[in-house]
């Protein structure tokens, strides 16, 4: 099996993560009480929300980052000088986002320097969404014009459609009910899958 299908295997697990870390915890059961003391060790609502969603949250995130990276080795000798540019600014972006949504998920509670790590994982999330956003349009938009409708639509509809949901729901000042944010992340799972399905079936 080439390494192209096994990233495509690794990023359609990825999509997967996204849709598994969206799921609001209370989905699990009722959220504890104010008295409820934390175990980590303990089965609940909490416990989701504090260790498993942001484990998930980091293999959803590293996952769709390698397969991203599979499809851009291989095709980077076929693509447009623009079009490849963008791809790296695409790649530089979600690089920046795995390693904020690893920082996040390491900071530990009581850790007197967590606020700054918190910032600093902030401002740097901020950085890597502003270079992915344009970066993942401009991609799709490459492959649209060279005949790649599928590959295309995931990867510049992972990026428009979320920021589109987003913007209405502020507008309209509404919000997804119960669902959380499964809304936005399911087109950003539908891009990991089809990056996975596009480097299984073109492993060359």
């Amino acid at each position: 099996m080439s390494g192209h299908r096994v990233a495509g295997g690794v990023s359609v697990l990825g999509g997967v993560c996204v849709v598994a870390a969206s799921i609001p915890a209370r989905w699990f059961g009722p959220m504890p009480t104010d008295s409820y003391v934390f175990d980590p060790l303990t089965y609940s609502p909490l416990w989701i929300e504090r260790t498993v969603i942001p484990a998930v949250s980091t293999a959803a995130v590293l996952l769709t980052l390698a397969g991203l990276v599979a499809l851009f080795h291989r095709d980077r000798e076929r693509m447009a000088r623009w079009h490849r540019w963008f791809a790296v600014v695409a790649l530089v972006g979600a690089a920046l986002v795995g390693f904020t949504t690893v920082l996040l998920a390491s900071n530990g509670e009581g850790d007197p320097t967590g606020t700054l790590n918190v910032l600093f994982a902030v401002l740097l999330g901020l950085i890597g969404l502003v270079l992915a956003g344009p970066g993942l349009l401009a991609w799709g938009i490459g492959y649209l014009r060279t005949g790649r409708r599928p590959l295309g639509a995931v990867l510049a509809g992972g990026v428009a459609v979320p920021v589109v949901l987003v913007v209405t729901a502020v507008a309209l000042d509404a919000d997804f009910g119960g669902l959380g944010g499964i809304p936005v992340s399911l087109p950003v799972a539908l891009l990991a899958v089809g990056v996975g399905y596009d480097l299984w079936v073109r492993a060359v």
